[in-house]
């Protein structure tokens, strides 16, 4: 029972991690073609890969993309003065899972990686 509660928590938040990941590999793809994204629907997860960013500005942006366009469209939403309510609040929840930066995305924007690291030493 617990594990089809997580199965289907898991894909009720796809859509959001999903947009999450394809922004990632969109702005990594301004850096490198080998930027890849991959999506496992039954277990919910999506993840973006590529390999370490020359510009360190770019690896910065690639990884807290998702941040700031959900923090743009966050305040966007809150001064516009529409309530959360509804279905409103459903959609808010999507945007808060879709801009909260996970332990990776801030790792990898600070170059703390281990394969950031292993690149940069060599």
């Amino acid at each position: 029972m617990t594990r089809r509660l997580t199965q289907l928590a898991g894909v009720c938040s796809l859509p959001p991690t999903l947009a999450h990941e394809a922004t990632h590999w969109a702005i990594a793809r301004l850096g490198t073609p080998d930027a890849e994204i991959a999506v496992e629907v039954t277990g919910g997860r999506a993840l973006a890969a590529w390999p370490p960013l020359e510009s360190r500005a770019l690896r910065v942006f690639a990884f807290l993309g998702p941040t700031v366009f959900g923090s743009m469209l966050a305040l966007v939403w809150l001064f516009s003065g529409i309530p959360v309510d509804g279905w409103r609040l459903i959609m808010a929840v999507g945007l808060a899972i879709y801009s909260v930066p996970s332990a990776q995305d801030v790792r990898g924007a600070l170059g703390l990686q281990d394969v950031q690291q292993e690149a940069s030493d060599s």
